[in-house]
């Protein structure tokens, strides 16, 4: 009988743990992105070109994008 339990509830943990490991990953996928503030960016260099500067984006401007 002791062992029969053991099988039981050896069973049902694998099952309870197989169900938590294949989630929905399509919800991950589908998150926010981050990618380059474009408008930031072209905002700096209209303004730095009448001044006769060259802008160089060593670091550029990140915006989050959630979809």
């Amino acid at each position: 009988m002791n062992t029969a339990r053991k099988c039981l509830f050896l069973a049902s943990a694998t099952l309870l743990l197989g169900a938590c490991a294949s989630t929905d990953s399509t919800k991950v996928a589908s998150g926010p992105t981050i990618g380059n503030d474009n408008d930031y960016m072209l905002a700096v260099e209209q303004a730095a070109r009448p001044a006769g500067v060259r802008v160089v984006w060593v670091n550029p401007p990140k915006e989050r994008k959630d979809e």
